[in-house]
Formats: structure tokens, C-alpha cells, sequence
């Protein structure tokens, strides 16, 4: 009799644990962009990636992609950067997406065009492709202006830290021929030249 009850209670457990399987399967594919929320609240947002590039598989929307970049970003892993970044500032619906993220943030200097170019060109920087990382930071600023957390401004940071005096000297030629009109963008500039320089002529 024992034996009769053991084995029900055993069979039980393994017939919720089935139907426990079986639920958390379905909602992790059937609901990915729920499970990428869960998995941002406790902060891992490796899986939180991987949740959000499945969701964003499902609807090949712009407003996913850019979910999937920014965990990537909160992750910290080059790789993922720019698997996502690229075809991010690509998509058709990048503008739309930067205006809402941007609006999202009324009052600051945020501007999620800049910090996506920004952190694209120190991965590529990080992963070697300094030529890439130095075109992604000038496209991102262009001639004219040089609005506060632009991509170019970033580099230098990123370049300084690491002591690059070839890369350096490279960003300071590009710095040199920005004009600027208005005094706060023109003080950045000086700003990041004369941080540039220092680094070049403490390196010979």
C-alpha cells in the first residue's frame, strides 16, 4: 500500500513538473518580450538579449532591435553591439525610434542617435577596426557643429583612456577642420583637441 502511494505521489510531482516545463516553454517563446522584461529586472541582460532578438525575430521591428542594442549595451559586449547596431542605424524606422527615445527624455542632452553611434564606434574600437571606429564617430558628427555626447567626443575618450597617441592624432587632424558657430559646441571642441594633444605630446 505504501509502495501504491509512493509512487502516485511521484507521479504527480513529475506530471506538474511536465506541465511546469511545458508552460514556461510556451511563454518563452510565445511571449519573449515579456521574459526580456523579467530578465532586465534582476539585471541579466544576456538572457535579456537573447529574449529581446527573439521577440524582434518574430516582428522585424525597429522599436525590438533598438531593445535588443540597448541590453546589449547594458551588457557590455562588443560583439553583441554591433551585431545589433549595424543593422539598427539601417533600419527604415531608425528615425522614428530616435525621436521617440529622445522625446522620452524632454529637458536632457540626450540624443539617442548620438549614444548609439557613440557606443558602436568604441566597439569597434575595441574590437580593432580603429578605421571604422574613427569613420562611424566623423559620419556621426559631420563638419559642422559638435553637439555634447557625439560619437566623436566619445572616441576621444576611449582613445585617451587607452593611451593611443596614433588614433589620437588621427581624431585631432579630423577635430581640426569641425566648425562650429555657437560658443558652448566650440568650447567642447577646444575641449576634446587640447585633451587630444596633451595625451600626443606627453606620448612621443
Amino acid at each position: 500500500m505504501e509502495k501504491l502511494v509512493v509512487k502516485t505521489a511521484v507521479k504527480t510531482v513529475l506530471i506538474i513538473l511536465g506541465i511546469f516545463i511545458a508552460v514556461f516553454a510556451v511563454f518563452n517563446f510565445a511571449f519573449p518580450q515579456h521574459m526580456a522584461t523579467a530578465t532586465e529586472s534582476i539585471g541579466n541582460y544576456d538572457l535579456a538579449v537573447k529574449y529581446a532578438s527573439l521577440r524582434y525575430y518574430y516582428t522585424k521591428s525597429c522599436y525590438d532591435l533598438a531593445r535588443c542594442f540597448d541590453d546589449s549595451v547594458l551588457l557590455g559586449k562588443d560583439e553583441y553591439i554591433l551585431q545589433y547596431g549595424e543593422p539598427l542605424i539601417d533600419h527604415k524606422d531608425y528615425g522614428d525610434v530616435c525621436k521617440r527615445k529622445d522625446g522620452a527624455q524632454t529637458g536632457s542632452r540626450y540624443s539617442y542617435d548620438h549614444w548609439v553611434k557613440s557606443k558602436l564606434s568604441i566597439s569597434y574600437y575595441n574590437t580593432g577596426k580603429k578605421d571604422k571606429a574613427i569613420e562611424t564617430a566623423e559620419q556621426d558628427n559631420g563638419k559642422t557643429g559638435f553637439v555634447y555626447g557625439n560619437a566623436l567626443m566619445s572616441l576621444a575618450a576611449r582613445v585617451k583612456s587607452e593611451k593611443d597617441v596614433e588614433t589620437a592624432q588621427k581624431l585631432v587632424d579630423i577635430l581640426k577642420t569641425i566648425s562650429t558657430t555657437d560658443s558652448k559646441e566650440g568650447g567642447y571642441l577646444t575641449e576634446v583637441i587640447s585633451s587630444l594633444l596633451s595625451l600626443i605630446s606627453n606620448n612621443p
